[in-house]
Order: structure tokens, then sequence, then C-alpha cells
């Protein structure tokens, strides 16, 4: 690959379809095809594609990006799994110039709009499954949830130092950069303006950009609907006309998810972490103080 190629390589439910958009709009950057290739997804994960990934070549990589006239300086992909992925840890840190991004959510959050992404956008958690039970499951392990790992597991992948601290093992720091979903809300123009240096492309097209919100997490009002809609929205093409299907069927079908009556809960699961983002802050530099219980 000539061009070098930022990976945004984690956390899920944690804004990088925005961040991943925000990038991508930019003149000197290129955008994957999709989002989310999963080109390094591991052949056990529930992302892994048969006809797509890494096993059959790091050459194929390539194709993650539609060819162009242009001259881009930048190419980002984005999916937000590879950070706990072996192949991708294994790859990627030997791709000349690559770079990998991490943007980290406050663990009991980012569970929680884990559970509301994967029960109600997707079907991985059963519909009739409240989030305290979801919590038991976790806490007793066992239970597979349709084979998603990141549903399975969002306990441990939550636990970000671990992970992170084999990337900065095999990728060395100055190739790799940790930032939290607060500041992207927060701060948007200067959270993109400091990645686009660090990438070193023209960060004054964001002076005036109006940084839109993009995957954001509902509940649909009918069930049955969205079963529907689960099952064919991956068969159709996308461009404009999936684009104002989706949009549609969102204003329909959908509303924002209810979380007030687990504030104790989330509030017990914050102290769970406190330990561990603590150390994680240390290890990083990273100003987490939004997070505390």
């Amino acid at each position: 690959m000539s061009v070098p190629i930022l990976f945004l390589a984690g956390v899920p439910k944690a804004g990088t379809s925005s961040l991943f958009s925000w990038l991508a709009d930019h003149p000197q950057v290129q955008g994957s095809r999709e989002k989310e290739s999963c080109f390094f997804a591991d052949p056990d994960s529930h992302v892994f594609r048969p006809t797509f990934n890494a096993g059959q070549g790091i050459e194929r990589l390539e194709e993650a990006f539609a060819p162009t006239n242009g001259d881009p300086r930048l190419r980002v992909e984005g999916t937000p799994s590879t950070i706990y992925s072996r192949t991708a840890l294994a790859m990627i840190p030997e791709l000349p110039e690559a770079r990998a991004l991490f943007v980290l959510r406050e663990p009991a959050s980012q569970i929680r709009s884990l559970y509301d992404y994967f029960r109600d956008n997707w079907d991985f958690i059963p519909a009739e499954m409240g989030f305290p039970d979801y919590l038991a499951a976790l806490s007793a392990g066992g239970q597979s949830f349709g084979g998603n790992e990141l549903a399975a597991d969002a306990l441990t992948c939550a636990d970000y130092l671990p992970w992170l601290e084999r990337w900065r093992d095999r990728l060395g720091p100055a190739r790799m950069k940790v930032v939290t979903f607060d500041r992207l809300r927060s701060d948007p123009a200067g959270l993109v303006t400091e990645i686009a240096t660090w990438c070193e492309i023209d960060p004054e097209f964001y002076a005036d950009y109006a940084f839109p919100v993009e995957n954001e997490s509902y509940t649909p009002r009918n069930r049955a609907l969205q079963r529907l809609n689960i099952a064919v929205r991956g068969a159709l093409p996308k461009g404009r006309l999936y684009s104002a299907a989706r949009g549609l069927y969102r204003k329909l079908n959908t509303r924002p998810p209810e979380r007030d009556s687990d504030a104790a809960l989330m509030a017990d699961l914050r102290r769970e972490f406190a330990e561990r983002n603590a150390r994680l802050a240390e290890a990083f530099g990273l100003d987490l103080s939004g997070w505390a219980p």
C-alpha cells in the first residue's frame, strides 16, 4: 500500500462511524469503500468475511479502497473491533506508515450502548433480555449471543488497558493515538484538527465543518418490522437510495433508547471499573476524570 493508512481501530460504540465520516470528507483523504472492511477480523469473529480477509494475502487490502484518479495523502478504514483482533495486531504493524487510532468510551456507558445496539439495531441479544439480565449473563459466562464475541465478552473488552498495551508493544507509541469519546462529543473540531495534524493532512478543512453524527443506537417501535429490516438490509446496494430508505425507516420505526431506569446499576458498573480506569489513565496520559463513579 503506497498511501499511508489510518485505522480507526476501536472501540465499538465510541463514535468511530462519525469520525470516519469526518475524516473521509477531507479532500486529501480516501475512505474505504465500506467504513468497516473487517479485513483483519479473526476467523472466529462474527464479522469475519470468508471472501475477503487478511488470510488471503495482505495485497487484497487494496480492494477495500475504490480506484481513484486523485492523489490522496491518507487512507482511512474504521473497523472498531480491530483493537481485539489477533490478526490485526500481527499484521498492521508490518504495514509501512500504518497508524492506529483508538477512541475509548467510559466502560459502563460503552457496555450499555453495545447492549442497546446488539439488541435493538441487530438481534444478537434477545429483545426480552433487560440490561440487568444481560450483565448477569456476562458475569456467569457461557452465553454466545449468536456467536457475537463483542456481546459475549463485553466486560473483558471494556477493560481497555491490556488491549492497548499489546498494541503499543507492537506498533510503538508514535504510530498510535488514544483519545476519548468524551472529547469527540465535546470538542470535535479540536480533536479532528489534532488528528489531521498528526496524520499530516491540512487541518484548516475543519475550520467551518459541520461534524454530522453517524450510527446512533435506537430502539425499534415495531420489532417484527425490525427483524425484516435486519434480514434485507445487508443485501441492498449502498448508495443514495439506500441512505434515503434508511432515513425514512429510522424516522418511522425507531426512537432513542431509554436508559434512566438503570442509573443505579450503571453507577455500580462504573465503580467496578474505577481502579482499572485509573491504571489506564496513568499508562496513556489520559484525562479520565469524567469517568469517575
